[in-house]
């Protein structure tokens, strides 16, 4: 064999080893992209995640980079904070980056993802009790994944994904079709979710939901708002008592993560407000020792050196929205409740803190006295587990020199509306 011909086969044999590599990453590559294929197509199939959810992640990564204001919390915040208001106080553009019952984990890698694509100019965190009172539900599987199944990749994704339990739930948090595995033969079920994401709406990220007894429709607005033009009517002010805040505050490990958030806020040099938007007394009265969760909440704002209103505790001269025509429901505003309340928000939010002292009770207990006599409702008190007897209570705001009449009548679906007078 000539000299030349050992050099080109020596070259060709080089050439061939330096190739099995990229071939090899070649075809890994590969195989991701083809799972990666077949897993998108199997989350269509089965995935069926709350649609406010992802219509307001796909406008926030649509407004990336405009954003100024954050507003991150619960559902307590895209119904009651109309950012399109607040644009024409501020002159500024604000986005409510709210999801259904958001923990405050989920409120920590929400700020994150906020500030890594937009340069903020203020963060506003409201508290809703019953997100953070107790620590049961913090890395609750549902709600994170109503967020992280919408966020784009990113190393704060990631992060956030890890934090959701252990190594037994890495696959039902990184795989969404594979929480439904119970389901895969279901065809009728398949049937249903491509037909819902087939539809104009679905695809181009409307929500309009009527309600069947014809009392009002949710709309989202964009930049995170739900605006309801539902209104809580007499028949329906029955409510069944749920939370006794008598051995709680808030949660530890739910503080760790409110702190982290403040910490984080003072790090980056971006000012932090919290606050808890006003919720209809019905809830509130029959919630046991609501002072003490908003008591802690002061005295944690205090210690942290940053703002924090409870507008629960607002007098009611300055916000008089505690009528069942400006709520959609017992703990959530209506458009027409926004309306008011979201310009009162902006010019508390706005002002000086020792000027705001004007404007609140030191206690809900206080503002209760101060505020007109009123009847809001019935709500049931809530019995030890197990026992099957049930305590009517009349939600008033005094305890004596009042009159009550209820009237209870069959409306036909097993349900009773009720009457007070």
């Amino acid at each position: 064999m000539k000299i030349e011909e050992k050099i080109l086969q020596g070259a060709i044999y080089r050439l061939q080893k330096i190739k099995q590599p990229f071939r090899t990453v070649a075809g890994l590559l590969a195989g991701l992209m083809i799972f990666g294929g077949i897993a998108h197509a199997l989350d269509q199939m089965f995935v069926s995640g709350d649609e406010r959810a992802r219509i307001s992640w796909h406008y926030f990564y649509e407004d990336a980079g405009n954003i100024d204001n954050i507003y991150l919390g619960s559902s307590h915040v895209f119904y009651d904070i109309d950012p399109t208001i607040l644009d024409q106080l501020s002159g500024q553009y604000n986005f409510n980056l709210a999801t259904p019952e958001q923990r405050l984990n989920g409120s920590y890698y929400l700020l994150r993802e906020a500030d890594r694509i937009n340069e903020l100019s203020h963060v506003y965190l409201e508290l809703y009790y019953v997100c953070n009172y107790s620590d049961t539900e913090v890395f609750d599987y549902t709600r994170n994944w109503w967020n992280t199944d919408y966020m784009k990749p990113s190393l704060n994704k990631t992060a956030y994904l890890l934090t959701l339990g252990g190594p037994e739930q890495y696959i039902n948090t990184m795989l969404p079709f594979s929480r439904y595995r119970a389901s895969l033969g279901d065809w009728e079920q398949i049937k249903t979710n491509m037909e819902r994401k087939s539809q104009e709406k679905f695809i181009n990220y409307q929500y309009e939901e009527a309600y069947e007894d014809g009392n009002g429709i949710d709309i989202c607005e964009g930049q995170g708002f739900y605006k309801s033009t539902r209104k809580y009517v007499d028949g329906r002010k029955l409510y069944q008592q749920n939370e006794i805040l008598t051995d709680y505050t808030i949660g530890k490990r739910n503080g760790a993560y409110c702190h982290d958030i403040v910490e984080y806020c003072k790090k980056k040099e971006i000012p932090v407000t919290l606050f808890i938007s006003p919720i209809y007394d019905l809830q509130l009265i029959s919630t046991v020792d609501y002072d003490d969760y908003t008591t802690a909440l002061r005295a944690f704002a205090e210690e942290q050196g940053v703002p924090f209103y409870d507008f629960n505790l607002a007098r009611e001269e300055y916000l008089p929205v505690q009528d069942g025509k400006y709520f959609r429901d017992s703990g959530h505003l209506n458009q027409y409740g926004a309306e008011k309340f979201t310009p009162f928000f902006y010019q508390v939010v706005s002002g000086e803190e020792a000027e705001n002292k004007k404007y609140f009770c030191d206690s809900y207990e206080e503002r209760l006295r101060e505020s007109a006599p009123a009847v809001y409702g019935i709500y049931v008190e809530k019995v030890e587990e197990g026992d099957r007897s049930r305590r009517l209570c009349v939600a008033s705001n005094r305890d004596t020199g009042m009159e009550y009449r209820i009237i209870l009548t069959p409306d036909g679906k097993r349900r009773r509306q009720i009457m007070m007078e």
